[in-house]
């Protein structure tokens, strides 16, 4: 059968816009929310950040499923995640998707690691996080997806989720107080203008509307004891040096992985230190759990 050319152009064109306009997606999925929106959060559970809002009836492209029955999902250049509660997906399709490991807890095991914006060494640079840090995380081939990227599974270790939880406030705590290290030292000073080690934890403390006592050796009647083995951050540790006759002598704030940050000495100012130390570990005489 013979077609004018002019009509093979309008059904080309047809097809063309056709294939514009009806995205084709290997595995589709519908929100299904009765009016409302639906919220794409950066990680598979409701803690992860809100990347984007999508209204009821939006076609997304669904890339995996997550075995806590949430799913990753594509649309509009946003790549992010779903609960499967509000996305119908055909039961054949989905059962060829990859399946994603559901989150879990992660404690950085080194002193600062890189979170990149891709998992792999090659992507940039986008922040980074530090020793003893405890981050809500999936595995994704040698990698773990963080709220804020990516980061190497060789750095660290999955935890508990009692543990993420018991170690929360005492966390952000840790994690505040590491913002002062390279700090100068300054005898009796508790202020960003410098601190000495009792000085440091006292200012710490007090920015999260709790009031230790001043120094080292009154700071140890502060909170409850905790054995050494049972350290989560945020806790006090607590030191004996140079012949001390005083209960205590020096302070620190326990970060995590057998580390803590305190303010050392004048030369040197508020820095990290290891626990497992021969010097330090010598003169270490408990700990105390404020929060």
């Amino acid at each position: 059968m013979h077609f004018p050319r002019s009509a093979v152009r309008m059904t080309v064109s047809m097809l063309l816009l056709g294939a514009m306009i009806t995205p084709a997606f290997a595995v589709s999925g519908t929100v299904n929310t009765e009016g409302s929106s639906l919220r794409v959060r950066s990680q598979a559970d409701t803690t992860g950040s809100i990347l984007a809002q999508l209204p009821h009836g939006t076609t997304v492209e669904v890339l995996t499923a997550v075995e806590n029955g949430w799913y990753q999902i594509h649309v509009d250049n946003t790549t992010g995640y779903v609960s499967g509660d509000y996305l119908v997906v055909n039961e054949a399709e989905a059962a060829s998707l990859p399946v994603e490991s559901e989150p879990v807890y992660i404690q950085v095991t080194t002193s600062v690691l890189n979170v990149r914006s891709g998992p792999d060494t090659s992507y940039d640079k986008v922040g980074s996080v530090r020793s003893g840090q405890i981050l809500k995380a999936t595995a994704e081939n040698g990698w773990y997806k963080i709220d804020s990227g990516y980061v190497s599974a060789e750095y660290v270790k999955e935890v508990d989720a009692s543990v993420a939880s018991q170690s929360g406030k005492g966390q952000e705590i840790a994690n505040y107080a590491l913002q002062f290290v390279g700090y100068p030292y300054v005898y009796g000073g508790s202020s960003p203008k410098g601190f000495d080690c009792s000085g440091l934890t006292y200012y710490v403390y007090s920015q999260f509307g709790y009031t230790i006592n001043r120094t080292a050796s009154n700071q140890l009647s502060n909170g409850y004891a905790v054995e050494k083995s049972q350290l989560q951050p945020g806790d006090l540790v607590m030191f004996c040096q140079n012949g001390s006759t005083k209960a205590a002598s020096h302070v620190g704030i326990y970060i995590g992985n057998n580390q803590y940050v305190h303010a050392s000495t004048p030369g040197v100012g508020v820095i990290i230190s290891d626990l497992n130390d021969p010097y330090i570990s010598s003169g270490y005489v408990g700990a105390r759990r404020i929060v």
